[in-house]
Order: structure tokens, then sequence, then C-alpha cells
């Protein structure tokens, strides 16, 4: 008897539970079926998909029109971190060197002045002083030259006290400077104005460079275009030595094209690919050439046309039923 009651119970539970089931079912994402989307090649081999509608709307497609965007042409440029201790030592000279100079200079100015008044200075002293005015003066043109041979013309040009303060920020690591260059092959008419440099190992916390100029010798190893940069280390452990990679804007017109997001874009055969929607119905595979490929999408500059409406939802669910009915049925 109790048997007979416990399976009544369970017949009325399935009872109740079933239709649930199966109207659960129903609600699911239907996957585009035959009758729904047509494939069709034409004679060079271009895909067209015809899709209804109600299956478009079942799958979520959307579209959106590409428009126009102009980026700057960049070119990347790789070097190191420079060690600041030769600057600051030739720094340091030059500051003495002035000094002697400053010096001697007045000795001789003295000493010439006494001398046309006849008072209590020789000719031999004055000869003397300035032969030393002369050898310091000579010193202080040879160390200045070496600053513009070494570090270029910008931070030799830089007043005593500009300099010090930024060999002194060198040397507390609160700025730093670099040397990098342009792989061979490629050169920049003119220096940028700015650049974007990532440290090894910081590829998180890219920095701005405050100074860009053209290095004073070629790079023995790269052959390429040396540039040096300026930047504040923004608190990074920047140390001298540390890899970097630098990306450069050249200067002109900038690189026209669009920006295709990368939900549009499916991968097949080793190439990217776009949905175009010709119609509001029906859609060809289109190949891409990306420029660059960038974090919030696929830079084209060829092979798409301008404000053309692509697919940016659901391309994958195209091509999937493009391969599907690639597959025939075996006898």
């Amino acid at each position: 008897m109790i048997r007979r009651k416990t399976l009544l119970a369970l017949v009325a539970v399935m009872a109740v539970l079933l239709p649930a089931l199966v109207s659960a079912d129903e609600d699911e994402e239907k996957p585009i079926t035959s009758s729904a989307a047509q494939v069709s090649r034409d004679a060079t081999g271009n895909v067209f998909i015809t899709i209804k509608p109600t299956a478009q709307k079942e799958i979520g497609l959307a579209t959106s029109k590409l428009e126009s965007v102009t980026r700057p042409v960049e070119v990347e440029a790789y070097g190191y971190i420079l060690d600041p201790g030769p600057l600051s030592k030739l720094n340091s000279d030059l500051i003495s060197a002035q000094a002697a100079l400053d010096a001697s200079r007045a000795q001789y100015l003295r000493s010439k002045r006494l001398h046309g008044e006849r008072e209590n200075v020789s000719l031999r002293d004055l000869q003397s002083a300035q032969a030393s005015y002369l050898a310091d003066e000579s010193r202080l043109d040879a160390l200045q030259q070496q600053l513009r041979d070494e570090w270029g013309g910008e931070i030799a040009q830089m007043a005593p006290a500009e300099r010090s303060d930024f060999v002194s920020g060198l040397v507390d690591r609160r700025q730093a400077i670099a040397r990098v260059t342009v792989p061979a092959g490629k050169s920049l008419d003119d220096p940028p104005t700015k650049a974007e440099v990532v440290v090894l190992g910081e590829e998180q916390h890219p920095i701005a460079a405050r100074a860009v100029y053209y290095a004073p010798t070629v790079d023995q190893k790269m052959q390429g275009q040396s540039l040096i940069l300026r930047m504040d280390a923004d608190g990074l452990p920047i140390r001298s030595g540390a890899a970097i990679a630098a990306t450069l804007p050249l200067s002109g017109a900038g690189e026209h094209g669009v920006m295709v997001p990368r939900s549009a874009v499916v991968r097949h055969a080793g190439k990217d690919w776009v949905y175009q929607a010709l119609t509001t119905d029906r859609f060809t595979r289109r190949e891409i050439i990306p420029a660059q490929i960038l974090p919030d999408g696929y830079f084209v500059t060829q092979n798409l046309p301008r404000e053309v409406r692509v697919v940016i939802t659901g391309a994958q669910s195209l091509l999937s039923e493009e391969q599907k009915q690639q597959i025939q049925p075996s006898d």
C-alpha cells in the first residue's frame, strides 16, 4: 500500500515538472538552422550568407558602421637606460674648469691693468697670467666639446645651474636618461617632440619622455638612427642598463584607415576576416590586413572601404554556419 502511494506521488510530481522542463528547453537560444541561413559562393570564391531577420535576432547579430580614423605613424626604437656617472663627473669637471677660468681671467685682467699702469707687475708676470688664463680657457672648451660629443648639444647648451639640477635628478633616480636606436632601414626626418617609453619589467607603466633629440654618435652594434630621451622616473625603479622600448611618432600627416572592433574579427585559414553587411539580410566575408593591432581593435588601412557596415556581434556564428554547410552529409 505504501509503495503504491509513493508511486502515485512521483507520477503527480512528474506531471507538474515535465511541462516546465519542456518549456525551459524551448526558451534556450536556438542555433541558426539551415533554412534560416543560406551560404553561397561566386566564381572567385567569395562567400555570401543570407540570413533571415528572425534568425539574426535569435543569435543577437548586430552590425555597425566603421568610421574613418587617422592615427599617427609610429616607429619602435630600442635601447637602454644610460649610467649617469660619466655625465656627473663631466659636469663636476666643467664646474671646476669654469671656476679656474674665472679666477685666471680675473688675474690676467688685473695683471694687464697694473702692467699698463707701470706698477709692480712685470712683463713676465703678465705673460704668465695670460698663459694660465688661455690654458684654463682651452681646458673648458675641451670639456664643453666633450659634453657635446658624448651627450648631445641639448645638454651642452643647458645653463650650468640647470645642468647641475638635471644631473642631481639622474643620480637620485628621480629622472632618467636613455639612448634608443631606430632599426636599420627606418629613419626620422625630424626628431619627434614626444615619445612613450616602456622599461623592461614595467610594461604596465609607460613613461612619457620629457625631451627627445638626436644622439651625437651612432650605436656600433645596431647601426641605426639613435636618439637621446630624457624622462621622469615617476616612482619606478629605473636602473642603469635597463632595456627599454620607445614608441616614436613620425612627423607629417597621419595614416588614414578604419578601426575594427575585436568582436568583429574572426580567424580562419590563418587570416583575419570580417563579415560585411551588403543588405539587411545578406553578408559577405572579407579579409582584412591590420596595419596595427591595438587594445581597442584592429587598425586597417587597406582591403576595407571606409564607413563600411560590418557584423560586430555574431560574426563567429556566421563563420560556424559557413563551415557547417561546407560539410557534406555522408551517403
